[in-house]
């Protein structure tokens, strides 16, 4: 049984192999028939022959005179180039056998005459009063051809061709004949031709001259007999009122517009309608809210209520005219238009034709003459059904089309409120054309919403998974822009989870649905766009949801263009992973995949992903996962991978940087040395040879020369390995952040350390200027009692400064205090706190100034380790009863600063607070403070000079802060 099965089948596979040789013989044969036929005969091609010797300008002419048609229209479109090489010969030889030529000939070379005049007006190669005596003056002629194709072309030259000339010949040449045949006399093919020339000739025109002479005309066309010149002049007439201007447009121009806009035949209507759209820009806001505005609404309603042909014209407009009129509408009138939109967008879904309108009655018996004429009378009835189906999707369509206007118009914030619901309707519409239409101008509609932009998600959602491909084409073609609308308007809403994850399974779907269809131009697309969800998801959802798709597209046999889309996307995945595993992973599996792969067809495909790398990553990311990867693929037996390969060496030489890729730079020159010597291929041989010849042009960066002058290059590979240095740093962060967790107890004690800190902060500025303000007072007070009583200024007595005794106590007990402040920085506290000496009048009755007593007889508070107990013991010693207490003592028992200042004037007395100053004293003798341990004061007792000590760093700090509060030190933290 199976061998017979067998036979069978290899017999019909003869009879197709006959049959295929059977067609292959009559296309032969078809082949041959066509190519004898083609072949020209001797006569013909000696007909065809010119000289050689004859140079342009006479070859010109003589295919002109005696040549073939074909030959007179290759003459013909090289006219522009011919004048433009040869223009006195060309000129007074060659343009009048064209023009000669042009009465009796094709429409072929009637079209490729009105090619060159429009080239030639173009090039300026020639002067405008030459060009209007030659190629002008033949235009005008042709324009009244009988054929009325030849007639349009010759017009549409003309028009193209006013712009190039000046306003003399214009008036003389153009503006005549316009006027007339604009003539109610003329046919309606000249009066059509008079509109369109009025229309560009207004542009060139100023005020004065349109009013005088265009306008009279104008207004004659636009209450012509013929329906189609009212809408033609109707449609010129935007570009009549811009040339004359605001005021003769509102008492000229706009009465006939207003006419026009009632007038009975609808395309009459619809010129009317696009007119007032383009000149919304033009109108001032009296004449818009007092004439438009109201000429636009009832047009509207009419064209609703009658269910007029112009609808889809007016959903076409409408957006324009909204945003136009925003600023001129009122609350009301804007809500009536987005009532009207709304109408539009549901046009026809809701509506079911009556059965005598949709179907004709069927027949009651059996089919004859008569009923067969009752249905012949029934089928423009099902034809007029069809175009009113057709103009309601058009409705439909267009309104989906004008969906990002009316978003600006109503405002992201009553999006929700007015539009949503029609923005789901044209969503869920039953044509596809509007659903594809909504879904092209989805990026913008997301864009401006915002914040708000979570309201679309659901049906951002629904288009993905919609059954038409060319819907989801539609929306992927701006993916990007709309991915980063989403996530731009959830950072906006601060929105706790990311809601883009929702959209996952959508994307998804569409990718496996365009992959099991036959589209790969769409697959392709999408597995494009997936490169910027890394930007918009995590790294793990990434690594789990996306990368094994695109790998499976990588490694499947599908079309080239897949295959590099896919490539592109995982060169992105891997750039954008913030996790160094998962980008390790990605990398060993690309070279797995791919470079290691059986197949010779997925070893070329590494290297076309090498140039994607090369692009995406720094050069030293390359250097390390890659580059010798390649290398060893210059070894391949199949002779197509080694070509491929050969093409890539410059560029890998153009990777490296010495010194730091040396070794590299040596393996490269190995290799291309070996492929030199042992190559046998001839295709491999003459690429690896041209390989060598450009890598001998490629300088290699030397990182210690280029440091100076930097290429465009060298500044975007620095900005790669920024980035990539970004996202490691943010790695790192994430690993600390997950390793070392801070609790909730931790983060509410550091917040009350900074208000602390911030508290303190306060106190001591409040300190300060109370000091400041204590010791001013107090000068003020001495100075007035010494004036009161000797009746001019003198200085104070002071109660002598410190004695040895009270220096060596000072010093004691700073060094007894410091074990007790281990916890501080000793350099800091030793660079900016000065030593503090105790007043002769508490020393001499034994008792300590409230500084020494807090400094040396730390309290309970104090005592406790830490920033809290530091700062709880500061509060304390610096509440303002506290620091009021200590004032008042300070004044009643210390010597202020200035009484010391002003000693005797035989006593140098110098600041009291720095133990390296000398001060000599009441009775002459010099006497010094104790230094501190890291200098020495020599003193030399003759001549009662006074020693110049070497002055520190610590001593001018000390020296700084005389007659000052001492400041609060800080602990810090830990």
């Amino acid at each position: 049984m199976g061998e017979a099965f067998e036979w069978g089948r290899m017999e019909d596979e003869d009879d197709l192999l006959d049959e295929m040789e059977n067609d292959l013989r009559d296309l032969n044969l078809d082949l041959e028939r066509t190519i004898t036929t083609g072949l020209k005969t001797a006569e013909e091609i000696e007909r065809l022959t010119v000289d050689e010797k004859l140079n342009d300008v006479d070859r010109a002419l003589y295919l002109l005179s005696s040549g073939q048609d074909v030959q007179r229209i290759s003459v013909v479109r090289d006219l522009a180039k011919l004048i433009r090489e040869n223009q006195v010969e060309g000129m007074r030889k060659v343009v009048p056998k064209v023009r000669e030529v042009l009465h009796l000939s094709c429409q072929e070379l009637q079209e490729a005459a009105t090619v060159a005049f429009v080239q030639i007006a173009e090039d300026k190669s020639i002067p405008p009063q030459l060009y209007a005596q030659t190629f002008l003056q033949t235009i005008l002629q042709n324009i009244d051809s009988r054929d009325p194709d030849i007639s349009e072309s010759w017009l549409s030259v003309l028009l193209q061709v006013i712009k190039f000339l000046p306003k003399e010949i214009i008036k003389r040449d153009i503006l005549s004949i316009a006027i007339a045949k604009g003539q109610l006399n003329q046919s309606v093919q000249s009066r059509l031709a008079s509109c369109q020339i009025i229309g560009k000739v207004a542009t060139r025109f100023d005020s004065f001259m349109i009013k005088k002479d265009v306008l009279p005309l104008v207004t004659a066309l636009c209450q012509d007999v013929d329906y189609e010149v009212r809408a033609c002049m109707c449609k010129e007439l935007a570009v009549v009122a811009r040339g004359l201007g605001l005021e003769p447009t509102q008492s000229a121009i706009l009465p006939e517009l207003v006419e026009l806009s009632n007038d009975e035949e609808s395309c009459v209507r619809l010129s009317a309608l696009e007119t007032i759209v383009n000149l919304l820009s033009l109108l001032d806001d009296e004449t818009c809210n007092q004439t438009i505005i109201p000429l636009v609404c009832k047009y509207c309603d009419n064209a609703m209520q009658n269910k007029d042909v112009t609808l889809p014209s007016i959903a076409k407009q409408f957006g324009k005219l909204c945003h136009g009129l925003s600023v001129n509408l009122t609350e009301e009138q804007k809500i009536w238009s987005l009532n009207y939109y709304r109408d539009l967008c549901i046009f026809g879904l809701h509506e079911k034709p009556t059965p005598e309108e949709a179907m004709p009655e069927p027949p009651t018996a059996v089919s004859s003459s008569s009923e067969s004429l009752d249905i012949t009378e029934e089928s423009p009835r099902i034809q007029a059904l069809y175009k009113e189906e057709e103009r309601q999707r058009e409705c439909r369509h267009q309104s989906a089309f004008n969906l990002p206007c009316m978003v600006l118009f109503a405002g992201a914030k009553n999006f929700k409120s007015e539009l949503h619901s029609s923005f789901a309707s044209l969503c869920d519409d039953p044509e596809e054309q509007v659903r594809i239409s909504l879904a092209k101008g989805f990026h913008e509609v997301s864009k401006l919403l915002g914040s708000s932009v979570h309201i679309i998600q659901g049906e951002f959602i629904n288009i993905l998974r919609d059954d038409s491909l060319e819907v989801v084409a539609a929306l992927v073609s701006h993916l990007p822009e709309t991915c980063e609308a989403f996530i731009k308007g959830f950072a906006k809403n601060d929105s706790k989870d990311n809601c883009f994850s929702d959209v996952i399974p959508a994307l998804l779907s569409a990718e496996s649905r365009a992959a099991a269809s036959r589209n790969w131009r769409l697959h392709s697309d999408i597995l494009d766009k997936f490169s910027c969800l890394a930007k918009c998801l995590t790294s793990d959802q990434i690594y789990h949801k996306f990368v094994p798709v695109v790998f499976h597209c990588i490694t499947s046999h599908k079309p080239l263009p897949v295959h590099l889309a896919a490539c592109r996307t995982i060169c992105v995945f891997i750039k954008y992973n913030r996790k160094q595993e998962q980008r390790q992973e990605l990398c060993s599996q690309l070279i797995e995949e791919c470079r290691n792969h059986q197949s010779s067809r997925y070893r070329r495909l590494f290297l076309d992903v090498c140039v994607y790398l090369m692009e995406v990553f720094s050069k030293s990311f390359f250097n390390e996962h890659f580059f010798e990867k390649v290398l060893e693929l210059a070894e391949d037996p199949i002779a197509n991978v080694r070509l491929r390969c050969c093409t890539l060496l410059p560029m890998l030489k153009t990777q490296l940087k010495l010194p730091k890729d040396r070794q590299l730079l040596q393996q490269l020159d190995l290799v291309v040395r070996k492929l030199l010597v042992m190559e046998k291929d001839r295709d491999v041989t003459a690429a690896i040879r041209q390989a060598a010849c450009d890598m001998d042009k490629v300088q290699v960066a030397v990182q210690s020369l280029t440091a100076k002058q930097y290429f465009e290059e060298d500044f975007l590979d620095q900005k790669k390995e920024e980035e990539e240095r970004s996202l490691l740093q943010a790695e790192e962060k994430e690993k600390e952040r997950t390793a070392n967790p801070v609790p909730s107890s931790a983060k509410s004690t550091s917040s009350e350390r900074r208000r602390t800190d911030t508290k303190t902060d306060k106190m001591e500025r409040t300190i300060g200027s109370a000091s400041s303000t204590t010791s001013n007072t107090t000068r003020k007070a001495s100075r007035l009692k010494a004036v009161s009583s000797t009746g001019r200024k003198t200085s104070a007595s002071p109660t002598g400064p410190p004695s040895h005794t009270a220096n060596r106590a000072a010093s004691k007990s700073m060094k007894s205090k410091k074990p007790e402040s281990s916890h501080l920085n000793d350099s800091h506290s030793n660079a900016t706190t000065p030593t503090r000496i105790p007043s002769k009048a508490n020393s001499s009755a034994g008792k300590k100034s409230p500084l020494e007593t807090n400094n040396n007889k730390p309290s309970a508070i104090r005592r406790r380790a830490g920033s809290d107990g530091l700062l709880a013991a500061v509060s304390m010693r610096y509440s303002p009863q506290a620091t009021t207490d200590r004032l008042k003592k300070k004044e009643t028992s210390s010597p202020s600063s200035t009484e010391v200042r002003r000693a005797s004037a035989g006593n140098v007395t110098h600041d009291k607070k720095s133990p390296l100053q000398p001060r000599r004293v009441s009775g002459g003798t010099l006497e010094s403070t104790r230094k501190s341990s890291s200098a020495d004061v020599t003193r030399k007792p003759s001549g009662g000079s006074i020693p110049q000590p070497r002055m520190t760093k610590t001593s001018s700090l000390r020296s700084s802060t005389h007659n000052t509060t001492p400041k609060v030190r800080r602990a810090a933290k830990p």
